[in-house]
């Protein structure tokens, strides 16, 4: 659940100087946590749902179309403006994110209970925390009462820090999830360097690209080696790829081991295209 988002993917012909010019080729798709996941979730030949707000103009209509050619189903509210992403895309296939938030957003009585109905886990994302916090505990709450797991990817860490860690850390707290998903960065703005603090879920997964992912529990930690990838062509996305496979994997069946490794999987295959979304 969330904002569906344009992602409007510039691949830099080399490293990007200020006050420089440069060629470019353009990619836009749909982006955004909620649209990634759920077309990595879909790929997998897993039912998907994206709910959430999308915008009421036609860059929101092509977005949405899109999705539904995928397979995921969307259910969304729809007002004002598309948030646009502009992502560059560095020479080693580093991403740098310029962000344009659109004009609308989700309120707490958009959020309906047929939106987790049926549902194997609902998937929050956190940048979508920062932006609608009532409607993504609203969100929990609902799934809560299904008896619905709820798994959260954290904001960026210069987000985190720029909220404020403490306040940042009482809005995950307020959504009591079951997983959480972050990269190295935010687990260290997060305080999840050591043992699990009380407020953090019974299972956090610390991905950090090649290095191995980091498996945090209440009776340890443990690690899960990254396969090597042959070809990184744009990490954009990986980490909600990472996330789709982890939780299809997950929910059915799967260790938490094999689950992180269905997670690398999925990654592997963004990487080696351009933008966040699956071929």
């Amino acid at each position: 659940m969330g904002k569906l988002v344009a992602d409007q993917v510039l691949e830099l012909s080399g490293p990007l100087v200020v006050g420089g010019q440069q060629r470019v080729v353009r990619t836009t798709t749909a982006g955004g946590a909620p649209a990634n996941v759920t077309a990595n979730v879909a790929r997998l030949g897993v039912p998907a749902r994206m709910t959430g707000w999308a915008g009421a103009d036609p860059a929101a209509d092509g977005l949405l179309a899109a999705l539904a050619g995928r397979g995921v189903e969307t259910v969304v509210v729809r007002r004002g403006r598309t948030p646009l992403s502009t992502v560059l895309v560095h020479p080693d296939g580093e991403r740098t994110l310029l962000s344009d938030g659109g004009e609308g957003g989700l309120e707490p009585a958009d959020v309906r209970t047929g939106w987790v109905a049926g549902a194997a886990v609902v998937h929050l994302d956190g940048y979508d925390l920062l932006r609608f916090p009532s409607a993504l505990r609203m969100a929990a709450s609902l799934a809560r009462d299904a008896g619905v797991p709820v798994s959260v990817d954290a904001a960026a860490a210069a987000r985190i820090e720029g909220h404020g860690a403490g306040a940042y850390v009482e809005l995950l707290a307020g959504l009591r999830p079951d997983v959480l998903l972050c990269n190295a960065d935010e687990a260290d703005a997060l305080g999840l360097a050591g043992d699990l603090p009380g407020w953090a879920p019974e299972l956090v997964l610390v991905h950090a690209g090649a290095r191995p992912t980091r498996v945090l529990t209440r009776a340890g930690a443990a690690e899960v080696a990254v396969e090597p990838v042959a070809s990184v062509r744009d990490t954009t996305g990986c980490g909600d790829a990472f996330a789709a496979g982890v939780l299809a994997g997950w929910r059915a069946g799967a260790s938490v081991p094999d689950a992180v490794r269905a997670g690398h999987a999925a990654a592997a295959v963004v990487a080696g295209v351009v933008g966040a979304q699956p071929p």
